[in-house]
Parts: C-alpha cells; structure tokens; sequence
C-alpha cells in the first residue's frame, strides 16, 4: 500500500526561497574570488543564508509543524465517532483523514478549490489516494466547491475544521461570507476548530456576531508568523 503524501504548501514560495538563496550563494562566491569588497561579500552570504532558512522552516511546517497542530484541533472536536464532520479547504487530506480515522459510523466530507498555488499536487484523486492509504475510505468523501458558497444545508455537520485556508480568500467581504457560511453548516451543539495564519481575531468577531461563541485554542508560530487556532461553539 502507498503512503499518504500531504504535499508542501506555497511550493511556489518555497521554490522561490530555494532559488533565491541558490543566487544570493553564487554571488557571494563569485564575489569573493573577484574581490569585491567585504561588505558585498557578506550581504549576498546573509541573504542566502536567510533565504534557506526560510525555505526550511516553511517545509518544516508542511511536512512536521502543521501534522502536530492538526492533531490538536481534531482532539479538540471530541469526536465520538458518529458525526458528519466538515473539512472546509481539505487540501489533500491532512485534517479529513485524521477526522475520518475517529469516526465509526459518521463521516466527514472534504471540500476545496484544488489551486494548486496553495498546495503542491492538490487534486481531489490525491486526497481519495490518500484517504485509501489509511484505510478510511468508506468515511471520506470528497467535493468541489467553494467555501463562500457551500453546497449544503443549513445545519448539516456536527463538527467543522479548516486549517490554514481562509485567508487564500483575497477580500475580507470574501472571508466573512466563509465564515458565515460554516456557521450555517454547522447544527446547534456543533463544534468549530479554526487556524489560520491571519485575520484570526476578525474571524472570532464574525463569529460572534453569528451567534456562536469563540475562544482561542492555542497560541501558534508556524511559518514563523504569530497565529491563532480558534475553537467555536454553536449554542
């Protein structure tokens, strides 16, 4: 059986970083066996080394970081294992097969735009294939669609999560309209688990004002950028 592969996120980013320092490191080669002066040695020697820092840290948080947060928030929901549960922005998988893999006789949906800009090979066949290396495939399924307008009943899920998607949406008008959406999704007594690496605190305010009640989970550094992960309660 293949392995579940959760791909890199930004991989053009990443790229770029990689590209950039492999620049900044041949400059500063070649600056140094023409003898250029020391400052311009040293310049293009900072900047590619903080431009392979950077790209390891964001492939840290890919590949290592976001797993332990995901793990988090879905202990958060307290699944007992009968719930319909939302990934909203599944990417390949990552948070709809850990969900899956605490349900027995629920079932979580996964939904996404697939831009592959916001994550390396994001299809929905790599998060089927990914759902059928851990074994959950018959408590997966797998939609197209826009969060801002969900394809779904009022009142659908018993549970949501959604990592690391909302502000892939350009507008605050567009986020919100997300955040409204979820809500409406979700059924009274429903739980929400949020991250995301900006806009956390409007998140919480439209929320809110939604009638749900909000609290900051935990307190985050992935990408090395300050973040929060929110959880929310339907009443």
């Amino acid at each position: 059986m293949n392995r579940a592969s959760y791909g890199i996120d930004a991989p053009g980013a990443v790229r770029a970083n990689i590209v950039l320092g492999a620049v900044f490191a041949v400059i500063a080669a070649a600056s140094f066996a023409w003898r250029i002066p020391a400052w311009a040695v040293l310049g293009a020697t900072f900047l590619a080394a903080l431009c392979f820092f950077y790209a390891a840290v964001m492939l840290w948080s890919s590949l290592a970081g976001k797993k332990r947060l995901c793990a988090r928030l879905v202990t958060a929901l307290a699944l007992s294992g009968n719930e319909r549960v939302l990934d909203a922005g599944c990417g390949r998988g990552l948070a709809l097969i850990a969900c899956a893999k605490k349900l027995t006789t629920g079932k979580a949906i996964g939904i996404d735009l697939w831009a592959a800009r916001d994550q390396s090979n994001n299809t929905p066949e790599a998060t089927r294939a990914n759902a059928a290396a851990e074994g959950v495939t018959d408590r997966v399924d797998v939609e197209t669609g826009d969060i801002t307008k969900l394809p779904f009943p009022a009142a659908s899920f018993d549970a949501i999560i959604s990592m690391i998607v909302l502000h892939n949406i350009p507008s605050r008008e567009g986020r919100d309209q997300a955040l409204l959406e979820l809500a409406r999704v979700l059924k009274p007594g429903g739980r929400m688990v949020l991250y995301d690496l900006l806009h956390t605190a409007r998140y919480a305010q439209v929320l809110r004002n939604a009638g749900l009640t909000v609290e900051v989970l935990s307190r985050e550094t992935l990408w090395l950028l300050p973040s929060h992960a929110l959880l929310a309660r339907k009443p």
